[in-house]
């Protein structure tokens, strides 16, 4: 063969009576840089031969296909206590995806995955020990073990939620205090007039540095419920 011929279709059963995707290839390898992520495409080959004024077109090549794989975006990770919750939108023509996580910036996808075969768009890294940062990033698997660029890099500090909360009233205050959570920096404070399953409405105060905090804008006779986070 002198040159060859490159057609492509979205279906099996590449025409090759029609136009040719490229002509006149004169190596034996292409790259398609049309492809769409997350379409598979179906493709065949033509050797052509050349002499003189007169070209002929060998028959076809047998088909291959191959559905371009699109890296995921839109990853995020939210620290949670001993656990990192990641989420990423969904990639063109990935079937499972696969998660890395290093403890310093520059997360090599070559290395061994946290998690493979993850069938959502969604991980919890429940292995994420508190006051420890993590940098994750993702990638796309398709059939043939396939597996995309990775995601852009995240990263996250898991912390543990304050415990032994402890209030003592005062005149027109109360003072709180607590223990100190694994990878917390600051703390914030939460009042209400009545018991709640968790930290509602707009804190108290935000940005407590320390264990301890004084609500001096308490009023005596009234009764109130705290929460720091």
């Amino acid at each position: 063969a002198d040159t060859y011929n490159v057609y492509r279709s979205t279906s099996s059963g590449v025409d090759v009576s029609g136009s040719a995707l490229n002509a006149g290839i004169s190596s034996s390898e292409y790259t398609d840089e049309t492809a769409e992520s997350g379409t598979e495409y179906f493709y065949a080959v033509t050797a052509v031969a050349s002499e003189g004024e007169e070209t002929a077109e060998s028959d076809a090549s047998e088909e291959a296909s191959a559905a371009l794989l699109a890296s995921p975006s839109g990853l995020s990770a939210t620290p949670e206590d001993g656990s990192t919750q990641l989420s990423w939108e969904a990639a063109g023509g990935a079937g499972t995806y696969s998660v890395y996580r290093s403890a310093s910036s520059g997360v090599d996808a070559s290395s061994d995955p946290l998690c493979t075969g993850i069938s959502s768009t969604e991980y919890a890294d429940e292995s994420a020990q508190n006051g420890t940062e993590y940098f994750y990033v993702v990638t796309a698997v398709a059939s043939g073990d396939r597996e995309s660029d990775p995601s852009g890099e995240v990263s996250a500090v898991p912390f543990a939620a304050p415990s032994g909360l402890a209030g003592t009233s005062r005149d027109s205050e109360v003072a709180l205090s607590w223990d100190a959570a694994a990878g917390a920096d600051t703390y914030s404070v939460y009042r209400s007039t009545s018991s709640t399953d968790g930290a509602e409405g707009e804190p108290l105060a935000t940005g407590v540095a320390e264990t301890s905090y004084s609500d001096s804008t308490a009023e005596n006779g009234t009764k109130y419920y705290y929460r720091v986070t």
